[in-house]
């Protein structure tokens, strides 16, 4: 390790080093975009002072206000004459063809998509909101 050459940076004299501090970014601002201070859907907001506000410097914050849990629990629920349906997503774009038991009187959810199923002598309109028939499931799946 002796015979190593040690290289030394030249040593800057105080106006380079001044210069240098002028131009380091905690000094450097620019204009922020509007969503800056909007929460994603994790609830990620960055403090003032904060250096990682730098990635927004000079460009909006893209931050997406449809969040999948929201969209899934407004799909309607699908109304099932048989005691037993499958979903797929519709086609090989979809997910694995999942079976799901309906001889309880409660909701059965696909694990997969998230859509929700019911016996139809179980459905209260009340209690489960709209509804669309199995057989308009599977043409809504296909058709995408």
């Amino acid at each position: 390790m002796a015979s190593l050459v040690r290289l030394r940076s030249p040593a800057l004299s105080s106006a380079a080093r001044l210069l240098l501090r002028s131009v380091s970014t905690s000094s450097v601002r620019g204009a922020e975009g509007p969503n800056i201070d909007t929460p994603t859907h994790t609830g990620q907001v960055f403090d003032k002072n904060d250096y990682r506000r730098i990635r927004f410097m000079d460009k909006d914050k893209l931050v997406n206000t449809q969040f999948a849990i929201d969209l899934i629990a407004q799909d309607p629920i699908v109304v099932v004459n048989d005691n037993h349906v499958f979903s797929d997503s519709g086609g090989p774009l979809g997910h694995p063809k999942v079976y799901i038991n309906l001889d309880k009187p409660q909701v059965g959810k696909c694990g997969y998509s998230g859509r929700k199923f019911i016996q139809d002598k179980y459905y209260n309109e009340a209690q489960h909101g709209p509804s669309v028939t199995y057989a308009e499931y599977l043409a809504q799946v296909r058709s995408e």
